[in-house]
């Protein structure tokens, strides 16, 4: 006797409490991707200096969804909801860093009828991901923890992120600012992260004043396409890397390159320049010591291009 067992795809998943992160083209672009990293409590419970890779995070996927990740924007965020009522209206934000050594200001906490408006257009963006999954053939990119959704969806339930963060990058303007963190036009050749504080805002604020919300860590987006969030303040100063020679012996590259005093530095190298520098294969990586440091690598290729990346 033979027993048959039907298997569905499953598609893209959202809880209240899921900690979602936004990527999209900062200018013309028609995709948008959002990755659920699971429930924030996981990322509230880590112990100072711990780190989460955002391992549903990965170069095909960027890829599928933009041809590049220069010129991208993300943010990190989560809520709860009357759901949870010793929580009601909590914000979870991230803050981008203009300065990748430099603490952000934190935001500010809001009553919760205020914050509560920034929750409906959360979970605007978590339900209508859910419900433009449902819609849509599960795959690689519409999976319980990621989907690639139109980013022209608006009309409810199917409301995309960019949708929900609205034209003004404040949540429809009901949050005190932009959540959004950029690439520059050079981050794939920069070799350098681009960092954004993550923070806790419990409602009850009064109406005229807002105290600091609570400094959770930060998240950092690397060159290769990998998000790490770290618990607590960053200790690490991170220095752009340059390189200053590359010397060949018979089948050997050796390439040196400058470094900080902290952070890792990885020598990335490729065949084909074409290919997106999120997928170019890592060499060897160096801890910073603020010395010139070198990387060999043996490879009988006639043309090899080389990239290092701190983080």
């Amino acid at each position: 006797m033979a027993l048959a067992v039907s298997v569905q795809a499953q598609t893209f998943s959202y809880n209240v409490g899921d900690l979602l992160i936004g990527f999209r083209q900062t200018a013309g672009g028609t995709y948008d991707l959002v990755i659920n990293a699971g429930p924030v409590s996981t990322f509230t419970n880590l112990v100072t200096g711990g780190k989460i890779v955002i391992t549903s995070l990965t170069g095909s996927l960027l890829k599928s969804a933009f041809t590049t990740t220069n010129g991208l924007s993300w943010s990190a965020f989560a809520c709860y909801d009357a759901s949870v009522p010793s929580q009601k209206n909590t914000l979870f934000m991230s803050r981008p860093r203009a300065d990748v050594n430099t603490q952000s200001d934190p935001w500010g906490r809001y009553t919760s009828t205020s914050q509560g408006n920034t929750v409906s257009r959360l979970n605007g963006a978590g339900n209508g991901a859910y419900y433009i999954g449902q819609a849509s053939p599960a795959g690689a990119n519409n999976a319980p923890t990621v989907l690639v959704e139109s980013e022209s969806l608006n009309v409810s339930p199917t409301f995309s992120y960019y949708s929900m963060l609205g034209a003004t990058l404040n949540w429809g303007g009901y949050f005190q600012g932009n959540p959004e963190q950029n690439t520059p036009a050079t981050f794939t050749a920069d070799g350098q992260v681009v960092r954004s504080d993550f923070y806790w805002l419990v409602s009850g604020g009064a109406a005229s004043s807002h105290p600091a919300g609570t400094y959770l860590g930060y998240f950092d987006f690397n060159t290769n396409g990998v998000l790490t969030y770290t618990a607590g303040p960053s200790t690490s100063v991170l220095v752009p890397p340059a390189i200053v020679s590359i010397v060949r012996t018979n089948t050997t590259t050796t390439v040196s390159f400058t470094t900080g005093s902290s952070g890792t530095y990885s020598l990335l190298a490729t065949n084909n320049l074409a290919a997106a520098h999120t997928n170019w294969p890592v060499v060897g990586s160096v801890a910073g010591n603020g010395l010139t440091n070198s990387i060999s690598e043996t490879n009988a290729s006639s043309q090899r291009f080389y990239l290092i990346s701190a983080q």
